[in-house]
């Protein structure tokens, strides 16, 4: 015989996992409209002649810490100088 109360929590974790599970789904359709979006600007960016790879280079350089960047550049500054490309 099943205990009621085993019954009535075995529910409520199914139910709550199928909201986590029904959730994270409408997320990645969200998340699928958004890049869909993001293709979309790119390709409007390319026909009016814009490089799309320093588009997205800047996209890119722009959500990263100012202070990182600006060490990751120096580090890059003074390994090209060692090898005589500036």
């Amino acid at each position: 015989m099943t205990d009621p109360l085993v019954d009535a929590a075995s529910s409520v974790a199914a139910d709550e996992l199928r909201s986590f599970i029904e959730r994270i789904e409408r997320l990645d359709a969200e998340k699928k409209d958004i890049v869909d979006q993001q293709k979309e600007v790119m390709a409007e960016a390319k026909g009016r002649g814009y490089d799309v790879k320093a588009i997205r280079k800047i996209v890119s350089l722009r959500k990263r810490d100012k202070d990182d960047l600006a060490e990751e550049e120096a580090i890059l500054d003074t390994y090209m100088a060692a090898l005589g490309m500036l």
